[in-house]
């Protein structure tokens, strides 16, 4: 039992050491500074585009009664589109903040000889490594927070509620948005550990993070994926010469027409062959984006910040509404939207292949680093 409570306490004392060291340290007050400002910055501009949106959709709801394209109206837009902006900014600052949290954790130790020292005390290198990691996590929870607290704030500040679906989706977001930093933080970390020094331990992780970020994002584009998935199928001459152009002289536009469409059974055919083909394209994509934290945090923020407005389709006819206020002269929506209006459990199923692979990544990397720390030789 004293054992057990030895060893408890030595690993908090190393993880309040390290977290007090990387909060008042320069390198994490500088980037998270850029990066709370830019976030706030993007909310703002995320904010105006919203109320800008449910201005428009507000507009086409109270003419829906009398226009006769009522089926082409608009969705109702959704607080999460904001929290788009915040994550295309935490793709970049978010890495480089996990990054300089964790490229010198070890190095700095070995080249300051204080490695050794800290090992000759009553302590374990189980608890340093883990102590070290877990400083880390709590800097990297404390600034996320910080982020996410001060995004909610400008919200109800410009008079925006979200509500329950939306607050979990935050959640998640949040979440997701920390495993992501912290799948660099671990890198950086493990590098830390096979690294004589700290230039080369930075140099390693800023390799991986240009592989990993740019290079795989990049083999997705279309070029690459006509070599892997092959050329589009080719739609047949009997349908081409099914369409008829015709040209309006007067407004010098161009309409396709089709003709007998449905009773060619060569149209469903073709029609097959092209969600086939774009289907294996779609599943190349997601294999590539397996080995890409990047593309991963990428698809699943995408579906978060999507899946509200997709999914409250469903309001043009069910009779929700939101009431309007004005505040300091600016027009602004309380949202009263229900929570079943937003599907969570749909978002979560549409997430789990990219949350998964996500997870891989701090794990495996976490798990080398112990590995190569528990074997170092401090000598």
């Amino acid at each position: 039992m004293a054992g057990k409570t030895r060893a408890s306490s030595g690993l908090l004392t190393v993880a309040h050491k390290e977290f007090f060291d990387h909060i008042q340290s320069r390198k994490f007050v500088l980037i998270f500074s850029i990066f709370l400002v830019i976030a706030i910055i993007g909310m703002i501009g995320g904010i105006a585009q919203y109320q800008k949106d449910l201005k428009s959709y507000t507009d086409q709801r109270s003419t829906a009664s009398s226009s006769p394209l009522v089926g082409y109206m608009d969705e109702r837009p959704s607080v999460m589109t904001v929290f788009g902006t915040v994550a295309t900014y935490l793709v970049f600052l978010g890495a480089i903040l996990g990054i300089a949290m964790g490229f010198d954790l070890i190095t700095k130790e070995k080249e300051s000889k204080s490695l050794k020292i800290l090992l000759s005390h009553p302590v374990y290198r189980d608890e340093v490594i883990n102590g070290k990691a877990l400083g880390g996590i709590a800097a990297l929870v404390l600034a996320l927070a910080i982020v996410l607290f001060i995004s909610l704030a400008t919200l109800l500040i410009y008079g925006i509620v979200p509500n329950g679906g939306e607050l979990v989706l935050i959640a998640v977001f949040g979440a997701v948005s920390f495993l992501f930093i912290f799948t660099y933080f671990s890198i950086a970390l493990f590098m830390s550990t096979i690294s004589s020094d700290s230039g080369s331990a930075l140099i390693f992780t800023m390799i991986i993070f240009i592989v990993l970020s740019s290079l795989l994002p990049t083999m997705a584009n279309d070029t690459v994926m006509d070599a892997l998935a092959g050329s589009a199928p080719q739609m047949p001459q009997e349908l081409l010469d099914q369409m008829k152009v015709v040209v309006d002289n007067s407004s010098r536009s161009t309409m396709v027409s089709f003709s007998d469409v449905g009773s060619n059974p060569a149209w469903k055919d073709y029609n097959a062959k092209m969600e086939a083909y774009w289907e294996k394209r779609g599943v190349i994509q997601g294999v590539l984006s397996l080995f890409s934290p990047t593309m991963n945090y990428d698809r699943i923020s995408s579906q978060i910040t999507t899946a509200a407005t997709t999914n409250q389709v469903s309001m043009r006819s069910s009779g929700s509404s939101s009431s309007t206020v004005t505040v300091s002269g600016t027009s602004s929506a309380f949202e009263t939207s229900d929570h079943s209006d937003t599907d969570i459990a749909g978002v979560l199923a549409g997430i789990i292949p990219n949350l998964v692979a996500l997870l891989v990544f701090p794990a495996c990397f976490f798990a080398l680093s112990y590995a190569r720390f528990m074997r170092m030789d401090v000598r």
